[in-house]
């Protein structure tokens, strides 16, 4: 009997160590993020700048700050229906904010831009605002010849190559801006205008979408192309590449067109030869999300590779605030 309790003790044992080990080690192995999404465009949906809802009298107008500081201001008998009807009543309004580096990434808004030459560019920010304005679901735009009005707070403070831009939509969801005004007389002719307390740019906007107050970025040196090698990227095709500087505490975010093939490039002869950059570059297969970083010194004609880490949603977000 004590023969039988002995080797029954021993498998009771045996067992619980078992488990206890096999417990162990599930929690040495790390835990995979589970995502919502599938591709980069799922990423951006769930990582960018979200929305804050407003509501409004359209017929009195009035104003609203958003939670970074910009302010909006409709005039009294602003907005229109789609079949040109004036709205009156409560209407929904709803913004965007985007000042940081960070931001315009997770949000897919770069600074990408035409110039008055039709030529492929890029600004620097001061900040860029999206308003959507709906009655009962549908979309309402401005009355014509009227517009509302954005005040944005300052970074870099007076600057008279400052210009009011309007934002339109690219094919992989980002975006390109182009100038609604020629600032050839200087801000108070282009539409914008500075003010000293507080520090702030306030321009007008003649229809509802994303604008933005920037400046072309202006480079006397020598310019070149960039190509973009994706071999070593683990989804080459959901793979999107930027390029981060700042000047002036003004960020300039530059999207890097994917074509979906080993080998892309940069706008043509449009990178500033000797200027320092960070190339930030994401992409999401099986999923898993991943992130590559390189500062670099703009060379001509230069190829660059890059190294993929497997990272979470935090570590993407701790990575892109520290170049902010």
């Amino acid at each position: 009997m004590n023969t039988l309790k002995n080797i029954f003790t021993i498998v009771v044992l045996a067992a619980f160590m078992m488990s206890s080990c096999s417990k162990n080690d599930d929690a040495l192995i790390p835990q995979q993020e589970i995502l919502d999404y599938d591709d980069i465009l799922g990423f951006y949906e769930s990582n960018g700048v979200q929305k804050q809802d407003f509501t409004l009298d359209a017929t009195t107008g009035g104003t609203f700050t958003g939670e970074d500081g910009t302010k909006i201001t409709f005039p009294p008998n602003s907005l229109v229906d789609g079949d040109g009807n004036l709205i009156s009543g409560t209407v929904d309004v709803a913004i965007k904010e985007i000042f940081k580096a960070s931001q315009m990434i997770l949000s897919n808004k770069p600074t990408n831009a035409i110039n008055f030459s039709d030529e492929n560019t890029f600004l620097l920010s001061e900040g860029e605002t999206e308003v959507v304005v709906t009655q009962n679901g549908n979309s309402l735009d401005m009355a014509p010849g009227t517009f509302y009005q954005v005040q944005v707070p300052s970074a870099g403070g007076e600057d008279n190559d400052m210009l009011p831009f309007a934002g339109t939509a690219t094919n992989d969801g980002g975006i390109v801006w182009n100038a609604t005004r020629d600032g050839a007389s200087g801000n108070s002719a282009s539409g914008i205008v500075y003010n000293a307390a507080p520090s702030s740019y306030i321009y007008d906007v003649f229809e509802t979408g994303w604008s933005n107050c920037d400046k072309f970025y202006a480079y006397p040196g020598a310019k070149t192309t960039n190509y973009i090698n994706l071999t070593n990227s683990p989804n080459a095709t959901e793979t999107a590449v930027y390029l981060i500087f700042e000047e002036n505490n003004l960020p300039a975010v530059v999207k890097i067109f994917n074509a979906g093939t080993p080998i892309i490039q940069s706008y043509t002869d449009s990178l500033p030869v000797g200027l320092e950059v960070t190339y930030v570059v994401i992409t999401i297969e099986n999923n898993q999300q991943y992130l590559a970083t390189k500062s670099v010194v703009i060379s001509e004609e230069e190829e660059l590779s890059f190294t993929f880490e497997p990272k979470t949603t935090q570590e993407i977000l701790d990575a892109l605030a520290l170049l902010d």
